[in-house]
């Protein structure tokens, strides 16, 4: 049933004239009497309104419906309500996917200082690997991801900031004191390397070669690998985000060439419209 010509219906029988009816809501009086006939067809040719020369008024008919008609009418109005207070909530709530380091460092006061200033807002932090986030991304189970540049196709993307790939190397390891290291230096010591994280062509060569060992780590969490390296299982190569977890039995050295990655924002290109992503994208690029 069209709640537009119950609304109508309900003003006549308020103003007690079609006429009047017809000159509050702007219609002519011939389409406000065609909407009154159509409103009584849809409720099975039953007559509403008693028509005269006096004004209108409810027939028995009329009396009996009224009370269901105004519920109906009543009913969209709360639902309508409903819809928008829905709509209000989900744009109070933004939900992040990162990495494992990024949610430990950098994350955490991001949220703290949009929080202060924002602090109606709920935020979920999910953290995942390389792998795992475009697959959130795509589901929806995330609104945005903080991730490496090309990680999911086909999304928007914010550049962030720039951090080089480090080798973490024992310092039980006999490997000069260069303050960067090539690859050909660690050809022949063992290889930690997480299957979650292929970081360039170079380190997969090297991990095709025949090192002493080589020992494959099911974990996202480049705290796992720093902890093994400390233990003198091998070297690890690492993001310089881990720089400041970096425990003393290990030393943490650029590559020779340098090797760069670039993080940033990826979100689906509809969701960059939403006003809470646009609210939080500045406190991001101001911690960089």
């Amino acid at each position: 049933m069209d709640t537009k010509k119950i609304a109508v219906f309900l003003e006549a029988v308020k103003m007690g004239s079609l006429k009047k009816t017809a000159e509050k809501l702007n219609y002519t009086q011939s389409g406000l009497i065609y909407l009154m006939n159509s409103l009584e067809n849809e409720l099975g040719g039953l007559k509403l309104l008693n028509r005269t020369s006096k004004g209108v008024c409810l027939t028995e008919e009329g009396i009996a419906l009224e009370p269901y008609i105004r519920q109906i009418y009543e009913s969209e109005g709360e639902l309508i309500d409903k819809i928008h207070e829905i709509q209000r909530e989900g744009t109070r709530k933004l939900r992040i996917g990162t990495y494992p380091i990024y949610a430990c460092d950098g994350l955490p006061g991001v949220i703290k200082t949009f929080l202060d200033d924002h602090p109606d807002n709920d935020i979920t932090i999910r953290v995942a690997t390389g792998q795992e986030l475009p697959k959130l991304l795509s589901e929806d189970d995330i609104d945005l991801a903080i991730g490496e540049a090309g990680l999911v196709k086909d999304a928007a993307w914010i550049p962030l900031m720039e951090y080089e790939i480090y080798s973490a190397i024992p310092q039980a390891f006999d490997i000069g004191e260069e303050e960067s290291i090539t690859f050909e230096a660690l050809k022949d010591y063992p290889l930690l390397f997480s299957s979650y994280n292929q970081v360039s062509n170079q380190i997969e060569k090297l991990l095709e070669r025949e090192n002493p060992y080589k020992i494959k780590v099911e974990s996202s969490d480049g705290s796992a690998l720093l902890h093994m390296v400390s233990e003198g299982l091998g070297v690890a190569f690492l993001s310089s985000l881990y720089l400041k977890e970096c425990p003393q039995t290990v030393t943490m050295r650029p590559l020779d060439p340098p090797l760069t990655k670039e993080l940033g924002v990826l979100a689906k290109h509809e969701k960059m419209n939403s006003p809470l992503i646009k609210a939080f994208l500045p406190y991001l690029k101001e911690a960089q």
